[in-house]
């Protein structure tokens, strides 16, 4: 059609005129026409390709999230790379004491006494932990039921439960966890 309106038109000749039906309401355009198109094979190949790049991108952001909701803690504390990390797996189910060092996550079930001198507890989303604990750091994202008594931070995030006595220098609480006990702030030595 173009090509058209650039040469000379003969107007004895009349044009034919192209009809384009018009679209039903609330279906999308339609695709352009590909010289090379794709089959369908291909396509859900380079779906499932970009799916797992997305998911090595979220692995890779998790832990940089997790450094970021410590930002409280001791500097020394929050060096990732010269930390070890314990876990304790989500189907997990361990009773008596435990003492580590560093970082301690706990994604399963536990019930006894949990010390660290300076170390951080982190109690996962899933985990059911029945304990007296003494440590640095607690962070909670699950159920909790016992003592605790941290040195530096005790922070509850979101849908976290905690049923007993709380004995920090430092307290968060999110909007939307729960704490049913006495709560005592130490003053910083």
């Amino acid at each position: 059609m173009i090509g058209n309106f650039l040469r000379k038109s003969d107007s004895t000749k009349p044009q034919p005129a192209k009809v384009i039906p018009p679209e039903p309401l609330g279906s999308p355009p339609a695709a352009p026409s590909l010289e090379n198109p794709l089959s369908v094979k291909e396509i859900k190949e380079k779906e499932e390709y970009r799916q797992k790049e997305k998911d090595k991108e979220a692995l890779v952001q998790k832990p940089a999230l997790v450094s970021e909701q410590k930002k409280d803690f001791n500097e020394e504390q929050t060096k990732e790379k010269d930390r070890q990390q314990n876990i304790v797996a989500l189907e997990s189910k361990l009773f008596g004491s435990l003492a580590f060092q560093n970082q301690l996550i706990l994604n399963g079930c536990f019930e006894g006494e949990i010390f660290s001198k300076e170390g951080t507890l982190i109690i996962g989303q899933k985990a059911i932990v029945k304990a007296n604990i003494e440590v640095g750091n607690i962070l909670v994202f699950g159920h909790f039921s016992g003592n605790i008594n941290a040195t530096h931070l005790t922070e509850l995030k979101a849908g976290s439960e905690v049923l007993g006595d709380v004995k920090t220098r430092k307290l968060k609480v999110e909007e939307g966890a729960m704490l049913i006990g006495k709560c005592e702030c130490i003053a910083q030595s």
